[in-house]
């Protein structure tokens, strides 16, 4: 059984669409958001009309992403959708230096180690973080998360664990806490000392609050110009967890961490 810890999608995350004196550029874009968001093929005009362009320039700026591989045509339905041109862009925008190809057999070794799923994070500006690579744990019972999913910088034990590593004051702990959405937020106090807990153990714990019945326990760490940049999480279902387990899973996550920074990520 697979349980997906998915977000809701954020405003600021939709597709754009219907959008008004777009430049060339622009609409090209706006017509590969609209395909990445819908499940199924649709047709020039359908496409023309909801990202807001004329039908023949629509048309002409899909041939134009078919013959770069962007977009695929279905000749038999006269249908279009995202093509595999877009797949090495993502990937490369997700993880610019392959640091989750390079540790990944390290995070893989650990989750069976401890039975838990590995989410490999990475800081994409000062106020999110991505998805950039995940490592399903073998259970009946599976968490999965979406690689490429964005969220906000201090959500979850991997924000508690960059919140203590950027030191991060409590008034700024206040201001930034308000800005996140949570399904059982906690309060200040507890994220503040669970922040200050995070600086004294060397790992963070979310029980809860990102999401229901499910227990995270994460580090963050610096990248090879040592830019805090990137974090790790082991996700695992609360009710499988007992203290001793979860001590046991942060100082595990503590000793990865200082093992990355003695070796190439120095």
């Amino acid at each position: 059984m697979d349980t997906s810890l998915e977000p809701p999608m954020d405003a600021t995350e939709a597709p754009a669409a219907s959008l008004p004196k777009l430049g060339v550029i622009g609409q090209a874009i706006a017509i590969l958001r609209f395909l990445a968001a819908n499940r199924r093929p649709l047709g020039v005009n359908a496409i023309a009309r909801e990202v807001g362009i004329a039908p023949s320039s629509c048309f002409k700026f899909l041939k134009q992403l078919c013959d770069e591989d962007f977009v695929l045509f279905d000749a038999a339905t006269k249908c279009y959708s995202l093509g595999g041109g877009a797949i090495m862009l993502a990937r490369r925008a997700l993880d610019p230096a392959n640091t989750f190809v390079l540790i990944q057999p390290m995070l893989a070794q650990f989750g069976a180690a401890h039975g838990v799923a590995v989410g490999f994070w990475r800081k994409i500006d000062e106020k999110r973080i991505v998805l950039a690579g995940f490592i399903e744990a073998e259970h009946l019972m599976r968490i999965h998360m979406s690689v490429g999913q964005r969220l906000p910088l201090y959500v979850g034990a991997v924000g508690r664990a960059f919140a203590a590593d950027l030191g991060l004051t409590a008034e700024e702990i206040r201001a930034e806490l308000g800005k996140v959405r949570w399904e059982m937020p906690p309060s200040f106090e507890q994220y503040r000392e669970q922040v200050e807990r995070c600086k004294a153990d060397g790992y963070a714990v979310d029980q809860n609050n990102f999401a229901p019945g499910v227990t995270t326990v994460a580090v963050a760490f610096t990248d090879a110009e040592r830019g805090l940049g990137y974090g790790i999480s082991a996700i695992r279902f609360s009710g499988q967890l007992s203290d001793d387990e979860t001590l046991r899973i942060g100082r595990g996550l503590a000793a990865l961490k200082e093992q990355l920074g003695q070796s190439w990520l120095k």
